[in-house]
């Protein structure tokens, strides 16, 4: 017996009101380990082995190399990999109403022309479900493949998808789903993570990929235990704001493809609609003004330029700290820069309330988007209103020099085609300037 956080999945021999690790008041659960007795009777059977070359001429191996079942949004697939595997469970987390089951069912619209879908609806009744369905559905789908179950328990989903021929299976949700293996409530940390092992294992034994709704819980993180991360195949967080309609699609992790993808949709009154050029939607601002630069971060393969807006505010007679806020970038990235600009950029803040933003919602950890936030600030500073067609591509280094990062011909070929006239880059060299304007700047300073 013994007891397993429900926030951060560490465990413990005792009960106790506050976990000791992430100090949560309440989500020390019990944990009952059954163990099977075998009679003092060891298992004779020998487990079957083979050489790993013998598997690269099998149907699945082949299947799952040559083709990769597109979901229909291309966003989508690009954060996969390509598409589905043959076999892939996939995890899809969420906070509550971002649009985890409207993604998923379009999803399963775009594929029920050509397979039979499989959708497990643990957390609202099928007439629910058909309501939301005839909403989204469009002329050319074909809903009568979709099929609808209510059945939560998932010894009886494997035995359901082992002797159906279903195209995709969908879970809604893995926290809505009981095992008969397990004796604790359902999305308990026991059931969890026996349900969770035995749907990844229903989808190996198949060959048919699966789709796994994740509920999170109030620290942001995926609910139920850790392990449950561990044994899926991709991990996918959809981020956005309750007052903002853009959506952005990332890969926490990803055994068939890269975690640095993104996918962009905007919410709609008719369900997900992806965005193909994201840099629209980051590139708000038409008019020209002080404290607004353009940065390029690069998300995976893809190149996308998003505005990055400051204001610089005069503290005059006002006490207190100063402050330095950020949204989009990390605060202490900011402090950071403010630093770097008040020592070796000429631009001296030590009195003055710094305030940074990145339009359209996203997040940036890229350190490229450096420059970019340098050149807002400073020309928030000095009122100058820097140029719309250029672009600002470069790290910036506590000794006030401009690093080129990784990426610099993708930017150059992205700007060019999206029609910006001016680069502004660290110290890189370069094989083609493609037709730009490059200049490259060595220190803060010289910006």
């Amino acid at each position: 017996m013994k007891y397993v956080c429900s926030a951060c999945g560490s465990e413990f021999l005792k009960w106790s009101g506050k976990c000791s690790v992430c100090n949560e008041w309440g989500t020390l659960e019990e944990l009952s380990e059954e163990i099977v007795v075998l009679d003092n009777k060891t298992s004779t059977k020998k487990a079957d082995y083979g050489a790993i070359t013998k598997y690269r001429d099998s149907t699945h191996s082949k299947k799952g190399a040559q083709s990769r079942l597109s979901t229909g949004f291309l966003e989508f697939d690009r954060v996969l990999g390509g598409g589905l595997v043959q076999g892939e469970v996939a995890l899809i987390s969420g906070e509550p109403g971002v649009g985890k089951s409207t993604l998923l069912l379009h999803i399963a619209l775009n594929l029920s022309s050509k397979n039979k879908i499989l959708y497990v609806c643990g957390e609202e009744s099928p007439s629910q479900l058909v309501s939301r369905l005839d909403r989204l559905a469009s002329k050319s789908d074909n809903p009568d493949n979709i099929f609808v179950t209510n059945d939560v328990v998932v010894e009886n989903i494997f035995n359901l998808v082992s002797e159906e021929k279903f195209g995709l299976v969908i879970v809604d949700s893995v926290q809505s789903v009981t095992s008969l293996s397990s004796k604790g409530y359902s999305g308990s940390i026991s059931q969890v993570r026996a349900s969770g092992s035995l749907l990844t294992r229903m989808s190996k034994v198949t060959g048919v990929p699966s789709l796994l709704v994740g509920q999170i819980n109030k620290g942001g993180d995926i609910a139920g235990p850790k392990i449950l991360e561990h044994i899926v195949d991709c991990v996918l967080y959809i981020e956005g704001g309750e007052f903002n309609q853009y959506r952005i699609l990332r890969g926490m992790k990803n055994r068939f493809g890269s975690t640095n993808e993104i996918g962009v949709f905007e919410m709609t009154s008719k369900g997900m609609e992806e965005i193909g050029n994201p840099s629209l939607v980051f590139l708000d601002s038409k008019t020209s003004v002080s404290g607004s630069a353009i940065g390029a971060i690069l998300q995976g393969s893809r190149v996308v330029f998003v505005e990055v807006q400051a204001l610089v505010v005069e503290r005059g007679s006002e006490v207190g700290p100063l402050r330095r806020v950020a949204n989009g970038i990390k605060k202490p990235r900011l402090d950071m820069l403010c630093a770097v600009l008040s020592r070796r950029g000429g631009v001296y803040l030590g009195d003055k309330d710094v305030f940074v933003n990145v339009v359209g919602g996203v997040t940036v950890s890229d350190p490229a988007v450096d420059l970019a936030v340098c050149a807002a600030i400073k020309s928030a500073v000095k009122d100058n209103v820097l140029d719309r067609k250029s672009v600002y591509f470069g790290e910036v280094g506590l000794t006030g020099e401009v690093r080129g990062t990784w990426g610099i011909e993708s930017v150059l070929s992205e700007a060019s085609r999206v029609g910006y006239k001016k680069i502004y880059i660290g110290n890189a060299s370069l094989r083609d300037r493609h037709g730009l304007e490059v200049s490259v700047v060595k220190g803060i300073k010289t910006l």
